[in-house]
């Protein structure tokens, strides 16, 4: 069982190739059967029609020589004749059990070129007649006619034969046919597994070349899209890793300086003016060396808040998203006052964000960047809202502006749109941008609740 198991699956090519050959056999086994069937029905209805046309001939003759047994011995000597007809054997007998000799021309020797197996199949029952004819001295003589279909089965072979090699051409020709056209075809799967078998290794610069079978050639166009489009993520996988690293970096870099640059400095200067105060006899010195300490205690109160929000804002743990995107928003407003932007926000959502928050804040965040350093709009609206039940329920969040808009069709200096992209791609949303030139931009996100199916 173990070498069953493990045995190699027939190829499709050896499987079609097999039903075609017997599908070929069973043509020919069915027409072979149709042709044993007429032939078999046809030598009985010429074997019976010689057998009666003897009987009718026999009833004649003795209508004209029962009186007469000269007459009688005369027309036997003609019946002899009838061994000359095909299909007949005919023998004249008298008690007790004496054959009366009567001269018959020689025949042919009984020869076929009918094969054996053709002569069992189609040859007949033994068909007999039979007459009493009572001579004038009242002895009876017994004429007996056996059927002998050997001849009508030659006929009928040498008709069977011609249909039977013209299905056995037509059949290796059709099987010929396929055989090769099969062959073209598979050439084609091979190679298009070839190339489904290089994008495997990741090798997405390969094309297949045109086919000529007009379906092959959409499987091979489909496949060379396909790794156009693999090739373009790779590229863009590749270029957000490098942004993600170079962001990474930038960040650490900014962490550094305003630890080495606030902090530093703002712990070195404290703890100067504590020393001071402390070796100071001067209470009004002490008073505004404390008040010193105090303000920068409170500069760096705000430094530390400013870094805490820029690497993750505490207010969307304590208040929710949307407070925290109000929040952000009204920051934004004081940063642009020419631009009048409208927030529509659905409490409920916060229940059930799970780990979409953070994402969708940094979506609108980065969208507000754009929208101010690049669309020169005058109104922005935001909208974020809870679509469907609670089983399959999704949060949505659209964006749209009246600025300058873009074609989405060029290509983008950018990452912004691509990772807003991939982060939705990372929640199992949807992500949808229409925008044109001169007529704003509008961005709609779909993602899953908390606890909900993603699509």
């Amino acid at each position: 069982m173990s070498g069953l198991a493990g045995s190699r699956p027939l190829s499709l090519r050896f499987r079609l190739n097999l039903m075609i050959a017997l599908t070929m056999l069973i043509i020919i086994g069915t027409g072979t059967l149709f042709v044993i069937h007429n032939a078999r029905r046809s030598v009985v209805e010429e074997v019976r029609s010689s057998v009666n046309m003897a009987l009718q001939l026999i009833d004649a003759g003795l209508v004209r020589t029962s009186e007469n047994e000269a007459a009688l011995l005369s027309w036997l000597h003609e019946l002899s004749l009838l061994e000359k007809t095909r299909h007949l054997h005919i023998q004249v007998q008298q008690p007790p059990e004496k054959i009366i000799q009567l001269a018959a021309p020689p025949g042919p020797a009984e020869t076929t070129a009918a094969p054996g197996w053709f002569v069992w199949a189609v040859t007949p029952a033994l068909l007999l007649g039979e007459k009493q004819v009572q001579r004038p001295d009242g002895r009876l003589i017994r004429i007996a006619i056996e059927a002998n279909p050997r001849d009508e089965i030659e006929e009928a072979w040498n008709e069977a034969s011609g249909f039977l090699w013209l299905m056995v051409a037509l059949a290796v020709t059709v099987y010929v046919l396929v055989h090769v056209t099969l062959g073209q075809a598979f050439q084609s799967v091979n190679v298009i597994l070839r190339g489904l078998e290089d994008i495997e290794r990741g090798d997405y610069n390969k094309r297949l070349e045109p086919f000529r079978l007009p379906e092959f050639e959409r499987i091979a166009g489909a496949i060379n899209h396909m790794a156009v489009t693999l090739e373009a993520a790779r590229d863009e996988n590749r270029a957000l890793h490098r942004r993600s690293l170079a962001i990474q970096e930038e960040e650490r870099r900014h962490v550094a300086r305003e630890l080495h640059d606030e902090l530093g400095q703002s712990v070195s200067a404290i703890r100067l003016m504590a020393v001071s105060a402390r070796n100071c006899e001067d209470r009004g010195r002490v008073a505004e060396t404390v008040d010193s300490i105090v303000a920068i205690c409170d500069r760096l109160f705000s430094v530390v808040r400013d870094m805490m929000r820029r690497l993750r804002p505490l207010i969307l743990d304590e208040l929710g998203l949307t407070a925290s995107l109000e929040d952000m928003i009204e920051t934004w407003r004081a940063r642009n006052p020419d631009v009048q932007c409208r927030f529509d926000g659905d409490a409920a959502v916060d229940g059930r964000l799970g780990d979409a928050g953070i994402h969708i804040y940094r979506i609108v965040q980065e969208c507000l960047t754009n929208i101010s350093k690049h669309s020169g709009a005058g109104n922005v609206g935001i909208r974020l809202e809870i679509l469907g039940g609670a089983a399959d329920g999704r949060i949505a969040l659209e964006l749209r502006d009246d600025g300058v808009g873009f074609d989405p069709a060029q290509p983008r200096t950018g990452f912004g749109l691509l990772g807003i992209r991939e982060r939705v791609a990372g929640l199992g949303g949807d992500f949808r941008l229409v925008t044109a030139p001169g007529r704003g931009a509008r961005l709609y996100v779909e993602v899953p609740c908390s606890g909900a199916n993603p699509r």
